[in-house]
């Protein structure tokens, strides 16, 4: 077992996470996040409420330096492969419904059924950050064709424009789903929606013709929700260490909880995904308090590196890089070793 290093100076730090269910996410809402570093006399700030838009969009670029985020795996990819000196040290993984999806009065009623059909994917409109919508409707389709045989030339590929979507705390719950309107409009005939969403798309008479999250193989429920990687600057990984495994040892406490308080648990990621508990259960299943550990399992990093290959073989990302240096085991290690002195306590 690692040993735990010695604190290092620091005044500040940031964290990030997405509108998803995350160990972060829980740590935060708690505020054990805020607390714990406060203890050691840090401020942690939120990039997502920050009135600065370039320090918001250091969600998805990983641009300043002492922050750390959790959540989705395409804007660290790419943000990887476009230089950024980042570090994976810790990866979470929540299954979650995906879904395909179909009017209810469509006479697709499973899979197969899409052949020769219009098949929608949000389009970002002109932006340099990534397009995380088409990447994760993309990403559900091919998979739910490859499973069922289908050649990709076989449907027919629908864009719909989607204005630039900001990642701003308070303002996700608010965003329009331009997929979901397409279809109901007959522009297209079948649609992907994963997560809290697909309960709301349920709710206005959507019906599903596959669900990917049943699949046995993780690998094939792999998403651009999940595997959900833990990130961290390179520079405070090198300079302050120990901060780095304070937070991983945080998560590893709030993964602890949350395995005895379910009910707490979707209370939590109610609030976080600006969904109802209803939906909530509905999305993430009864195990959903299960789902938090950070680990570095090999099918986690399996489905990691899965991820980012497609993202390369879509052009998602500029260049390939070696997956397996991006990852630093050593905080996690530190942090197992820490976690028994830490208590959840908010600030």
């Amino acid at each position: 077992m690692s040993a735990v290093l010695a604190p290092s100076p620091a005044t500040e730090l940031w964290y990030t996470r997405c509108p998803v269910p995350t160990a972060s996410g829980i740590a935060q809402h708690k505020r054990w996040l805020h607390g714990e570093f406060a203890r050691q006399g840090i401020r942690l700030a939120s990039i997502r409420a920050s009135q600065d838009r370039a320090v918001r969009e250091s969600h998805f670029r990983h641009s300043l330096t002492g922050s750390f985020r959790e959540g989705g795996n395409v804007p660290p990819i790419w943000t990887r492969a476009r230089g950024q000196d980042t570090a994976v040290v810790a990866i979470t993984w929540v299954d979650e419904e995906q879904l395909v999806l179909v009017r209810p009065d469509s006479d697709i009623h499973n899979a197969p059924d899409l052949r020769g059909r219009k098949l929608g994917i949000v389009k970002k409109e002109a932006s340099d950050l990534v397009d995380v919508g088409r990447a994760e409707g993309l990403r559900g389709l091919t998979t739910a064709l490859k499973i069922h045989g289908i050649a990709r030339d076989d449907v027919r590929w629908v864009d719909l424009p989607a204005a630039e979507w900001e990642l701003r705390e308070g303002a996700d719950a608010s965003r329009r789903d331009v997929a979901t309107e397409a279809l109901l409009a007959g522009a297209v005939d079948a649609i992907f929606i994963k997560g809290a969403r697909s309960a709301a798309a349920l709710e206005r008479g959507l019906r599903p013709v596959f669900n990917i999250n049943r699949e046995a193989d993780p690998l094939l429920r792999l998403s651009a929700g999940s595997p959900r990687p833990v990130t961290v600057d390179r520079a405070t990984l090198r300079d302050h260490p120990d901060l780095v495994a304070r937070y991983l040892a945080v998560l590893l406490k709030t993964a602890e909880w949350a395995r005895t308080h379910p009910d707490d648990v979707v209370a939590t990621i109610a609030a976080e995904t600006g969904a109802t508990e209803a939906a909530v259960r509905q999305a993430f299943g009864p195990r959903l308090h299960e789902a938090f550990e950070p680990q570095l399992s090999d099918v986690y990093v399996q489905g990691l590196r899965a991820q980012k290959d497609w993202l390369l073989a879509e052009g998602f990302i500029p260049a390939d890089f070696d997956l397996g240096a991006w990852i630093d085991p050593a905080p996690l290690a530190s942090a197992r070793a820490l976690a028994a002195q830490v208590e959840l306590r908010a600030d």
